[in-house]
């Protein structure tokens, strides 16, 4: 074999050993929803246009479906610099984020379009909320609008009476349960499927994109259209992290953050009717309760679980 072939080979052999091009900055961001549900979509997107705008030198490494830990493992390991990004819920965030508890209000947004205008306008007061407790907002995905799965159908208010009904691990769901009748059981997420088939709780609240990623309907054949809730789903990094990162790059990953939650959000609203539709084909029994009776039990919450002057005052922007 000659010198030539011989040094060929050996060419071919480095360079298939070599490792694969890395990005100088590479950031694992966590969440809880299954892979391909629109919450991971956003940052798939984010993902996307992090790069471009870098050409390449920063990227995100995404870990779906709670490869990590759960929500409040998640807005933890933020907090500690353990994980380079989360995102989770608003409902769990905001136990460490009390400005945010304002989105926790059941009824306070009736689509998510109107919620994307009122969050962009006001970004700089929401900014400024994550900030002064260590965390850097980054973007603001939906998680669509919540509904109720249960194993029976509830077709009003008063079916909910005694009804064992999991929600986040948030106090304002819990009261909200409450005075719409039912036993609210606060748990974990990845708990609720087994705890749904078990019968450990009657029924969950829960958007259309998660009933269907997760096959809830396998297990809570009943979905009543409620829309109690217009979840938001922040995507955060800790502060100093963020500060410490090149200005080029802070500015790529908020302007990334920011078109990626555009387009996710828009991203929501095409996805919730085909699903809904969808239901049918695996049974689904779908209910449409009247929401007035929710809306009146809700009221007391505005009143009851906005106590801090800066929960008031964005209350008061968001609602103008």
């Amino acid at each position: 074999m000659s010198n030539r072939v011989l040094t060929t080979i050996a060419a071919l052999a480095a360079l298939a050993a070599a490792p694969a091009f890395a990005a100088d900055y590479t950031f694992k961001v966590a969440h809880t929803n299954a892979a391909g549900e629109v919450q991971d979509m956003g940052l798939q997107k984010m993902k996307e246009l992090l790069e471009a705008k870098t050409d390449g030198a920063a990227t995100l490494e995404i870990y779906a479906g709670g490869q990590l830990g759960d929500e409040q493992q998640t807005v933890e390991g933020v907090m500690l610099g353990s994980l380079d990004m989360g995102m989770t819920s608003n409902a769990m965030l905001s136990n460490y984020v009390e400005d945010y508890k304002v989105f926790d209000l059941p009824f306070l947004f009736p689509t998510i379009p109107e919620l994307g205008d009122k969050v962009d306008a006001n970004w700089d007061m929401m900014e400024s909320s994550a900030n002064g407790s260590g965390f850097q907002l980054l973007a603001v995905f939906s998680s669509g609008i919540r509904h109720l799965m249960t194993s029976k159908p509830v077709e009003s208010m008063d079916d909910l009476a005694g009804m064992k009904i999991r929600t986040m691990q948030n106090p304002i769901h819990v009261e909200a349960f409450r005075a719409y009748g039912a036993n609210p059981t606060p748990m974990s997420y990845s708990e609720l499927y087994g705890a749904l088939q078990s019968g450990v709780v009657d029924g969950a609240e829960g958007a259309s994109t998660g009933y269907d990623g997760m096959k809830f309907y396998e297990v809570a054949p009943d979905f009543a259209l409620v829309g109690w809730l217009n979840m938001t789903a922040p995507v955060t990094m800790k502060k100093d992290t963020f500060d410490a990162l090149p200005e080029t790059i802070q500015t790529a990953l908020m302007e990334a953050g920011s078109e990626a939650a555009s387009w996710q959000r828009q991203y929501v609203v095409d996805q919730e009717q085909p699903l809904i539709d969808s239901f049918k084909e695996h049974g689904v029994t779908i209910t449409t309760p009247d929401t007035a009776p929710f809306v009146e039990a809700s009221q007391p919450l505005y009143q009851s679980q906005l106590t801090t002057e800066g929960q008031k005052a964005l209350f008061e922007a968001l609602t103008q």
